[in-house]
């Protein structure tokens, strides 16, 4: 990863990504759009099976390109609509939308064109990434708290890094968390790519976990996405946009809804850690049938694989399991384990 070669993680950057609460008329539109769709879900869940739970949860937007933190948006924006929350001593944001315009990848790629030029500019406490862009001809500069309003996707490469790594690892904590404008190229997509996961992860929580009949919810939900009105020349939905019912509801890896344990097994039993009364407990979230996102096929940066037809909900066993290989990997791996072990002559 470009990330691990070109940048230290010694020092953390903490704070919001840049220019978070910044969004250009298209990206509240996206968003909006989104919120569409959870508040149809929401609508048809009965108040006695959890209709607020959903919205908190799961369904609630936030009009910012990092989900509010966690605090402002539910999951189904903060994993469908957001990259991952990276911190670290490099540019990467804090969370940010898919469909931001500034990637950083490790080689050239076909979705997004080169930058000309990185610069620093300013002194001390105060200095600032500067993207130099060929915008139909002409020569503009981004600094890193207007990147988002690029007019077309660029990516960043090692050759515009290697020039400034001897300033950039005196950087500290404010400095990164000033220039946190960036996001990986594996963790991009288009907006319409975003919008279908957000609606099949949906769907999945709506069906599996609020038992809401998937033959009623799937039509509001198709004529939603067909009625958007954010590029008329985009028709909706895509062929990626799943319409079976079992694939869209079983994890991938195990086959079995997400709601059940994996591969339908007992529950292990976890022995209790001690933890002080006044720190917050993630523990739940290492729980075997805990939720995760998961991806069927891995993604990478050579392609644009966050869409509805590679976005799932899974088990945590599973997703940890396929670590970052694909689906037939894993089996093939698992079944040469399986074979080894009848093989195994135990005495």
């Amino acid at each position: 990863m470009v990330g691990s070669q070109f940048f230290q993680t010694a020092v953390m950057a903490t704070g919001r990504t840049i220019s978070a609460s910044h969004l250009t008329e298209k990206d509240k539109k996206i968003i909006e759009l989104c919120g569409d769709i959870a508040k149809n879900i929401r609508d048809v869940i009965p108040e006695s099976t959890g209709k607020k739970v959903f919205w908190n949860e799961f369904g609630k937007i936030s009009l910012t390109r990092d989900s509010g933190v966690g605090l402002g948006a539910g999951k189904l924006q903060r994993d469908a609509l957001c990259t991952r929350g990276i911190q670290g001593k490099a540019p990467f944001s804090n969370r940010n939308l898919r469909w931001h315009p500034l990637v950083l990848a490790s080689s050239p790629i076909t979705y997004a064109k080169p930058v000309e030029k990185i610069e620093i500019e300013g002194n001390d406490g105060q200095q600032t990434l500067v993207f130099i862009v060929k915008e139909k001809g002409k020569v503009k500069s981004y600094p890193s708290e207007l990147v988002y309003s690029l007019p077309e996707r660029f990516v960043t490469l090692p050759e515009h890094w290697e020039p400034l790594l001897g300033d950039l690892r005196s950087w500290d904590d404010m400095l990164w968390t000033q220039n946190s404008c960036i996001i990986t190229a594996y963790e991009a997509c288009d907006w319409q790519a975003a919008v279908e996961s957000f609606a099949v992860l949906g769907l999945s929580i709506a069906v599996d976990n609020y038992n809401i009949d998937f033959d009623k919810i799937y039509p509001k939900i198709l004529a939603i996405l067909q009625s958007q009105q954010i590029a008329t020349s985009i028709k909706l939905p895509s062929k990626d946009f799943p319409a079976d019912k079992d694939s869209i509801l079983c994890c991938p890896l195990c086959k079995v809804r997400k709601s059940r344990n994996p591969a339908g097994l007992p529950a292990r039993k976890r022995e209790e850690r001690y933890k002080f009364a006044f720190s917050r407990s993630k523990r739940n979230e290492g729980d075997d049938s805990s939720m995760q996102i998961m991806h069927v096929e891995p993604l990478v940066e050579s392609e644009m694989r966050h869409n509805g037809a590679n976005v799932r909900f899974g088990h945590r066993w599973c997703n940890v399991a396929m670590t970052d290989h694909s689906i037939d990997e894993t089996v093939d791996f698992m079944e040469y384990i399986v074979n080894a072990h009848r093989k195994k002559s135990w005495t």
